[in-house]
């Protein structure tokens, strides 16, 4: 209730794993006289993908094992809306794994303190746990950065994520990608602007989904929730992309949180404020000088000597860098200064006015009256002459925006045009085969 209070727009979750870790000592001789029970309740809770499909297998094991009085159960169905997944799908809470506790706390501090563990112990626990999970992320950082995964479909969308996502979301998407193939989409019906599919796994149909399609804003909504829950597209959506010709993934569901570039301040690539060609060069540049960094942190670490060595090398770069920084500084503002004047500009009313001109500029210095009408001059010289540059700097920017945008719509026709054409063909190996195996037919009749 204090949670609620306090933060309204936060929705508060209980760890499930610790739930089903405290229910395992709670039903400790339960769990002893019954091992499935174990196996039953975790999957209870882990894998049933509707409110009514929870609630008819928690009643299911209450009867099953006579728990009904229990009231560590009662009370932690009294709670499920705080912890068990089903209630909780229409909220992101970032989670990868049904089955793993990745997204309990206890999960950062295995293997570096216990029940009997100490404050002081814990904090120095805490270091050590940080130090262990820092090295961890670089060695997936490095993964990701200098290696690509192994593709298993020829789809573009495949290969888009697999440039866009970290390694740990890519196999998790393209889990999701491979298993469409089992899973059909079938229209069942259409409105004009929505149109739904029902989407089930061959074999399992009375485990049915429904996706809603908004083919006009290449949205879709699934009820499993996988996206809301996760951040990642399930399988039913990524059915019905594969029903629609959808083949790549629209930008709405790529979340920047599972991209290599999270970290990173670089500019979404939908960015409008500069060019893509600008935007390529700093990410080529980007990508270059953090895998280079990853390199020397990992060699650094090694020892204490090698620390040592390169935490100086480390700081005289950095000094380096921002001399280097302040140079560069120094000469573009003396590029726009010498650029900026212009003699035909330079007439009798333009010198009259210059004092005035140079008053809205407030970097300039004036020690006389003469000199000071030519240093206002060339700077309101540079205000139009700046003014023009990004007007034209701006038309650029637009005219990049929509070559880009045709060139996006132009490739997404031409995979739709690809992918009918590669039907067409098979279309017509099928027929080939069929009418094949009619020929020798009739020749085997005609012999006889």
């Amino acid at each position: 209730m204090a949670a609620a209070q306090v933060l309204p727009e936060t929705r508060h979750r209980f760890c499930k794993w610790s739930i089903i870790g405290e229910t395992q000592e709670k039903l400790a001789r339960i769990y002893q006289t019954h091992p499935s029970l174990e196996v039953e309740f975790e999957k209870c809770i882990n894998e049933t993908d509707t409110i009514d499909e929870f609630e008819s297998c928690w009643e299911s094991l209450l009867k099953r094992y006579y728990l009904g009085d229990n009231e560590w159960l009662q009370s932690m169905h009294n709670a499920r809306h705080q912890w068990v997944p089903v209630y909780l799908r229409d909220t992101f809470f970032g989670e990868l794994s049904r089955t793993k506790g990745s997204d309990c706390t206890n999960s950062f501090f295995d293997g570096h303190v216990t029940a009997a563990t100490t404050i002081q112990v814990l904090i120095k626990q805490y270091e050590k746990a940080m130090t262990s999970w820092h090295e961890k992320e670089l060695k997936a950082d490095f993964d990701t950065a200098n290696t690509m995964p192994a593709l298993k479909t020829p789809s573009p969308m495949e290969k888009q994520a697999a440039n866009l996502y970290t390694r740990k979301i890519f196999i998790k998407f393209q889990e999701e990608l491979v298993e469409t193939l089992a899973n059909p989409a079938t229209k069942i019906e259409d409105s004009g602007t929505i149109t739904s599919y029902r989407v089930a796994k061959f074999g399992e149909e009375h485990k049915a989904h429904t996706v809603r399609f908004n083919a006009f804003e290449m949205k879709a909504n699934c009820s499993c929730q996988m996206f809301e829950f996760s951040g990642i597209i399930c399988r039913h959506v990524l059915a019905v992309f594969r029903a629609r010709n959808v083949l790549t993934l629209p930008s709405h569901y790529v979340l920047k949180r599972w991209t290599r570039n999270a970290k990173s301040g670089i500019m979404d690539e939908s960015a409008p404020e500069m060019p893509s060609s600008s935007r390529e060069t700093l990410t080529v540049r980007y990508n270059n000088l953090r895998q280079e960094a990853i390199k020397f942190v990992e060699e650094g670490a090694k020892s204490i000597h090698i620390y040592n060595v390169a935490m100086d090398a480390l700081q005289e770069a950095t000094k380096k860098v921002a001399a280097a920084k302040k140079q560069n500084s120094g000469a573009t503002q003396g590029g726009i200064l010498a650029n900026g004047g212009n003699p035909e500009m330079h007439s009798a009313e333009e010198n009259r006015t210059a004092p005035h001109q140079s008053a809205v500029c407030g970097e300039v210095q004036m020690t006389g009256p003469e000199h000071g009408v030519r240093q206002g001059h060339q700077c309101a010289c540079n205000q139009n002459n700046l003014l023009i540059i990004f007007f034209y700097q701006d038309e650029k920017v637009k005219k990049v925006r929509e070559l880009t945008a045709e060139l996006e719509s132009t490739n997404q026709r031409c995979e739709v045009y690809r992918a009918n054409l590669l039907a067409v063909l098979r279309d017509m190996e099928d027929q080939k085969l069929k009418l094949s195996v009619k020929v020798q037919s009739a020749r085997l009749s005609l012999k006889e």
